[in-house]
């Protein structure tokens, strides 16, 4: 692709984008995550980020969207987000394009993080091709790999139960415990934002026993109960939000 056509030369974004990307990390804008993936590009300054948003989304086919933040985020840098279909010639797609944004930023070597993970890899079809879910049912799958993987940590750090999932219910045993409790998982993640589903709590004797009852089986969670009948497990900067099932 001849970069001159988007109004751009080599070298124009040099300096400004980082060379560390994430995949899956941020919610799809036009559809549903299982069938649409989102990288997201860090860039300083708001012009440039412009500028790679127009680059993505004027000069590839396989590009549905981009967008740059309209402000600046808490480091003062702003965040791109390159949208593609998840099919299995995705990777491609990907590599395609970071060749040609190599030669604006004269960066050599990208690398990525997928989802919430934290240490980069270096960006190759190989690598991306492990990585990354490249159809619907891959991405369900990998989504509730990792549902289970937090669960089990949140709920069981020191593997005292048995904990499993399947189709967003959770099936938990400690051991020794004569029987099983079954609980839809409605959302997991920062107490900030799980916070925000509770618009009321119960605080009647029935559902402060339940809560007490929990906790024993628990442990050290904080425990309350919503109007909605929903649990919010709370433990430090992490929640859970479930409510019971079969039981």
């Amino acid at each position: 692709m001849k970069l001159v056509n988007e109004g751009l030369k080599a070298g124009d974004l040099e300096g400004v984008v980082s060379n560390k990307f994430s995949v899956d990390q941020y919610k799809s804008k036009m559809g549903e995550d299982k069938n649409i993936l989102v990288l997201g590009f860090i860039v300083d300054g708001s012009a440039p980020a412009k500028d790679l948003e127009r680059f993505a989304e004027v000069g590839y086919k396989s590009v549905l969207d981009a967008d740059a933040t309209p402000g600046t985020l808490e480091d003062g840098k702003h965040r791109v987000f390159v949208e593609f279909a998840r099919t299995p010639e995705v990777v491609g797609q990907i590599i395609a394009f970071l060749e040609d944004l190599k030669k604006l930023t004269n960066i050599d070597e990208f690398t990525y993080t997928y989802h919430k993970g934290e240490n980069p890899t270096v960006v190759s079809a190989d690598t991306m091709r492990e990585a990354i879910p490249t159809t619907p049912d891959a991405y369900e799958q990998r989504v509730n790999e990792m549902k289970v993987s937090e669960a089990r940590h949140f709920f069981d750090k020191y593997d005292m139960m048995e904990c499993r999932i399947a189709e967003n219910i959770m099936t938990v045993k400690k051991t020794g415990a004569g029987h099983d409790l079954k609980f839809e998982l409605h959302k997991f993640g920062p107490t900030n934002e799980i916070m925000k589903e509770a618009k009321a709590f119960k605080i009647d004797m029935d559902s402060i026993a339940e809560c007490t009852h929990l906790t024993k089986y628990f442990g050290p969670y904080d425990i309350t109960k919503t109007n909605e009948n929903q649990f919010i497990f709370t433990k430090g900067d992490q929640s859970a939000l479930v409510s019971k099932s079969g039981w």
